[in-house]
């Protein structure tokens, strides 16, 4: 459970900050200026700068498993970071050491540093205390604002806590503040939209918010497997196998914690997964052997719009459909903004996150219009497991 109480903010002045962020980005991509991962990490950064720090910052991008990859270099995201903090950027070609140490002593605060690729070092993943301790000696506080990376017991994250005094970021306080909303005490009636193809991998998140929200809805491809369970044929479509008991499992704890689990009443099919494939509307019971569920129908996109319209808290993790292809997107679409429409007015609190969800909000137009949108990712599931995770442990905050 987050402890909102223990979390530390950094406010003193004139100090050498070591700041990890999350800035595992895709580096090859013609709009890498515009990554929200880069956006985002300038209310972080201004804070320091009106504390007059020395701003060092540390990340990884991708997995070079320890080794020295110049495909892998942050030395790539000197444009992008100078583009979106209007500050110049020094590039240090290593994370580590007494050169390191010393050149980061003659940069003026004027001036942002950035580390290389903290990944490079083998150490790192093995949350080694040498290479920690290392790490801690470039600076006079840590600060920790990489939420998404805050699972990962790695030396940059977990060990550097024993080190150096440590703090949460502004990043991740926004992150703690708003998912608190969902997993500790959310407004009620709360429901959960919840999607993804695998139950197997959901079952813990799925009941520790049964504890806690009025509705659970299940789409996308796990769907699927329920409405097997509940003895309708699924045709060709995506579905797990040997997951009757855990769907047992999962309707008997949603009953025991007065969790209602909703599923969809219809469906959209086609034969295959093709964009503008012809497609029909079948209700659950209805769907013929070659067919595919592809998206949720009418009926379904309306009941969970009226089960939102009851609700004062949203969260949603799983688009309903396959809304990558069209014309699968639309129930996706219409509760985006349906959802979008309902926060501007103030009916409720929403909040989303994992990779597929942020990018159907993105497609659908509404990404600055709902509470809070989350780039966790696997952070962010595992937290809402109930799991303990590492870069929180490491300061009491969980």
């Amino acid at each position: 459970m987050i402890d909102l109480n223990k979390i530390k903010r950094f406010n003193d002045k004139n100090k050498t900050v070591l700041i990890r962020f999350d800035l595992n980005v895709p580096l090859d991509s013609a709009e890498l200026h515009k990554s929200e991962r880069i956006v985002r990490i300038k209310k972080s950064v201004s804070k320091l700068i009106s504390l007059n720090s020395k701003i060092i910052i540390l990340s990884h991008v991708g997995r070079p498993k320890g080794k020295v990859n110049k495909d892998l270099s942050l030395q790539q995201l000197v444009g992008p970071l100078k583009k979106a903090l209007n500050r110049d950027i020094v590039f240090i070609s290593d994370c580590t050491g007494e050169a390191v140490k010393k050149t980061i002593s003659l940069i003026n605060t004027d001036k942002i540093i950035l580390l290389e690729n903290c990944r490079f070092y083998k150490e790192e993943e093995e949350n080694d205390i040498k290479f920690a301790k290392s790490l801690a000696n470039l600076a006079d506080v840590y600060i920790n604002d990489a939420f998404a990376c805050s699972h990962r017991a790695h030396a940059s994250i977990a060990a550097i806590t024993e080190f150096l005094p440590s703090y949460c970021g502004e990043l991740l306080y926004d992150e703690l503040l708003n998912l608190n909303k969902i997993i500790n005490n959310p407004d009620q009636p709360a429901i959960t939209i919840m999607g993804g193809s695998k139950i197997s991998t959901k079952i813990s998140i799925i009941k520790n918010l049964a504890k806690k929200m009025s509705a659970i809805a299940i789409c996308g491809g796990m769907a699927n497997s329920f409405i097997h369970y509940q003895g309708n044929n699924i045709g060709n479509s995506l579905a797990e196998k040997n997951v009757n008991d855990v769907i047992k499992d999962i309707f008997d704890f949603a009953k025991k914690n007065n969790c209602k689990i909703i599923l969809p009443k219809d469906v959209t099919v086609a034969l295959k997964l093709e964009s503008d494939a012809a497609t029909d509307l079948r209700t659950i019971d209805k769907v013929k052997n070659e067919e595919m569920i592809l998206d949720i129908g009418p009926l379904s996109i309306n009941e969970l719009k009226n089960e939102i319209k009851l609700s004062k808290t949203v969260f949603w993790n799983g688009p309903p459909g396959v809304f990558e292809v069209k014309p699968f997107d639309k129930s996706t679409i219409e509760i985006a903004n349906y959802i979008a429409e309902l926060t501007k007015t103030a009916e409720i609190q929403s909040f989303a996150g994992g990779g597929d969800t942020v990018a159907a909000i993105e497609m659908a137009g509404v990404k600055d219009k709902f509470t809070y949108i989350s780039t966790g990712g696997g952070a962010l599931l595992e937290l809402l497991e109930g799991k303990q995770l590492p870069g929180l442990v490491s300061q009491n905050i969980l």
